[in-house]
């Protein structure tokens, strides 16, 4: 197996690589309030759009010459195509997380597997008290990691964070936002170099004076895109960005010059599962 450089120093450098989940065993869990809702209303689910529109977002990784890693699928699980959430990958390799709900449980196992049999990088430690989420986790650059603690990860979870990531230097700050948000990358999304969507309705004044103390250009958006999925698309670096069909934000980015690719993605947006939530990026250029 070939030396593999796991790492990533931030959320909008180039990237090279990116590992994704078949949506083989794809089911609505009860597990946000939009799937929530889903879920009651109980959806006929057709699995041949649902494989057609993953396919369309495989297609944007290989016409960019992004090389894609493979998670393994069980059909224990049924929301293993969002593999944003087993972790987070850092500078040093991918940090494991745990999940908050039962339904998710064990998927950080056969993540670790599956990128070990990949070659990828591990981190010796992992998440053992409360839980993080990969989809409440970005890097604002190579030494400051942010929590986002809403639905899905724990203070907890977050000073375990703290605690491991201290051992490589690295700083962790939460954020603080309300359980029906979600994930955090429903209400932030770096989308460029010091450029990111972020949801005014959903995030506390103080991370807005932590982003403009950074140096980040925001582009404010009302809550009603969070929870239409509308802010969680993913930056590919070289202003590039993977967005869906029919986002009214793919028109806010292109003005800001960005390059949209905006593969059919409606069958997950309607589980509130947007293209972040579907890669956890491997590799980006520093």
């Amino acid at each position: 197996m070939p030396d593999r450089q796991t790492a990533v120093y931030n959320s909008t450098g180039k990237l090279k690589r990116v590992l994704l989940g078949k949506p083989t065993y794809n089911r609505i869990l009860p597990i946000s309030d939009v799937a929530r809702d889903l879920h009651d209303s109980d959806p006929e689910l057709d699995a041949k759009i649902r494989d057609s529109q993953h396919a369309e977002l495989e297609q944007v990784f290989i016409e960019q010459g992004i090389e894609i890693g493979w998670i393994d699928v069980s059909p224990d699980y049924g929301w293993q195509a969002s593999t944003r959430d087993v972790g987070v990958n850092t500078p040093h390799g991918v940090l494991l997380g745990r999940f908050r709900y039962t339904e998710r449980k064990g998927e950080e196992i056969m993540a670790k597997a599956s990128l070990e049999k990949l070659g990828e990088t591990v981190l010796p430690r992992q998440i053992e008290k409360g839980c993080v989420e990969g989809g409440d986790c970005f890097w604002l650059d190579k030494d400051t990691l942010i929590i986002g603690n809403g639905n899905r990860s724990t203070l907890a979870g977050v000073e375990d964070a703290r605690d491991i990531m201290s051992e490589y230097g690295k700083r962790v700050f939460v954020v603080e936002f309300l359980s029906k948000w979600n994930h955090f990358d429903i209400i932030l999304q770096p989308v460029a170099e010091k450029l990111a969507l972020v949801c005014e309705d959903a995030v506390p004044d103080y991370f807005i004076g932590f982003l403009d103390a950074l140096g980040w250009e925001r582009i404010m958006l009302p809550g009603e895109y969070a929870f239409k999925c509308e802010i969680n698309v993913f930056a590919l670096g070289d202003d590039k960005v993977i967005s869906w069909r029919g986002n009214r934000v793919n028109d806010i980015l292109k003005a800001h010059g960005l390059e949209v690719f905006d593969p059919e993605f409606s069958y997950f947006c309607a589980q509130g599962i947007g293209p972040h939530c579907s890669t956890l990026e491997l590799e980006r250029e520093p």
